[in-house]
């Protein structure tokens, strides 16, 4: 009876092992990730290209020569300084400012930072390709078109051709056909230059 008893115990706990590395391996944390609970994502309606160029008031190409961050009643916001190399869309201009929601103030007695899933990033030295509607609140500023839909990072791919990518893994897109996720793309800048151009040439 004893050797039973042992046994079964044995058994229950063997497959309580089994259970929890189960649970814990990699191949169930693959399906973890790619189920993102709304608590971690933004949500925006879907924007294609042609209907950014329709509601953006400015389109650029450009480059960051400063982001830094500062108070808007009580929320963080961070400004990217834009040195424009070239206007598709909107009055010409050799710079303009960008603000993108959260940021960072060290200078408290304790640092506070607000972040939001899916939020615009624009770095120092970063070449972006930006889709760009006035913000009236801070005078001047722009906002990202469709929230990080309208910003797409230049890069050179592995033959030193110019790319444009764009990463909305951290979006719930909102379409005609429900929602869905946001994912990350590449295309070449050319392209989508090409693709801007000819959606003004039919407004």
């Amino acid at each position: 009876m004893k050797r039973i008893t042992i046994g079964i115990c044995c058994l229950v706990l063997t497959v309580l092992l089994t259970t929890a590395l189960w649970a814990t391996s990699p191949s169930n944390d693959a399906q973890v990730a790619d189920t993102v609970s709304p608590s971690e994502t933004s949500l925006a309606f879907d924007l294609s290209v042609e209907e950014m160029v329709e509601v953006s008031d400015l389109i650029l190409i450009g480059s960051c020569v400063e982001a830094r961050s500062m108070w808007v009643d009580r929320n963080l916001v961070t400004l990217a300084s834009i040195s424009v190399k070239e206007t598709l869309k909107g009055g010409e201009s050799s710079a303009v400012t960008v603000v993108l929601p959260g940021g960072a103030d060290a200078n408290r007695k304790i640092p506070v930072a607000m972040t939001y899933p899916g939020a615009p990033r624009i770095a120092p030295s970063e070449d972006v390709f930006l889709f760009l509607t006035k913000d009236d609140e801070l005078g001047g500023g722009y906002t990202i078109a469709g929230f990080s839909q309208g910003k797409f990072s230049i890069i050179k791919d592995e033959e030193g051709r110019d790319v444009v990518s764009r990463d909305l893994t951290d979006m719930t897109l909102k379409g005609k056909a429900g929602l869905r996720r946001g994912t990350a793309t590449r295309s070449t800048l050319s392209g989508l230059r090409s693709q801007v151009m000819q959606q003004l040439r039919k407004q």
